[in-house]
């Protein structure tokens, strides 16, 4: 799903929700309990603390996934991906991509998509292409496990300046 636009909602009893909305009517919603001390922080830190919860669930597997062999596999650890990674990322009017990529964990995967994400904000900047995603991680299945798009880019290269 390709973000469009986020939304940020919180109800009477300090309950927010972060709702990702996309084409065609899809929306992925993450809710934040009342006792969490971040919606105090900002939207962009809601933003970001939602996209972190979201990462964090495509690490752990439910135990409806798990085949015959892990049966006995501690449920507190996270779920090994699916590796090797293919990294693509937009380039100008097409896309390039990089082929197998090993990292460790999903959050590792994370962070090397985003500094990428970072560096390619120079790249397109004179071209104007800074709109959804720059870039996409497969797993070795070729499904997209990870999207970092250009505004999530520009917001931290912002923070960290």
């Amino acid at each position: 799903m390709q973000v469009l636009e986020t939304q940020i909602v919180s109800n009477s009893e300090g309950v927010v929700t972060v709702e990702f909305l996309g084409e065609g009517g899809e929306k992925i919603a993450v809710t934040m309990a009342g006792s969490d001390p971040r919606p105090t922080y900002g939207d962009t830190a809601l933003i970001d603390r939602a996209k972190e919860m979201m990462v964090q669930c495509a690490v752990f597997e439910t135990v409806e996934h798990r085949s015959a062999q892990e049966s006995n596999r501690d449920l507190s650890e996270p779920a090994k991906p699916d590796s090797p990674f293919t990294f693509e990322y937009r380039d100008h009017d097409g896309m390039r991509q990089l082929k197998g990529v090993e990292f460790p964990n999903l959050e590792a995967v994370h962070d090397e998509a985003l500094r990428s994400a970072i560096d390619l904000l120079d790249d397109t900047a004179a071209e104007g292409g800074q709109q959804g995603w720059a870039v996409r991680v497969r797993d070795a299945n070729g499904k997209i496990v990870l999207a970092i798009d250009f505004d999530e880019a520009k917001r931290k290269k912002a923070a960290a300046e």
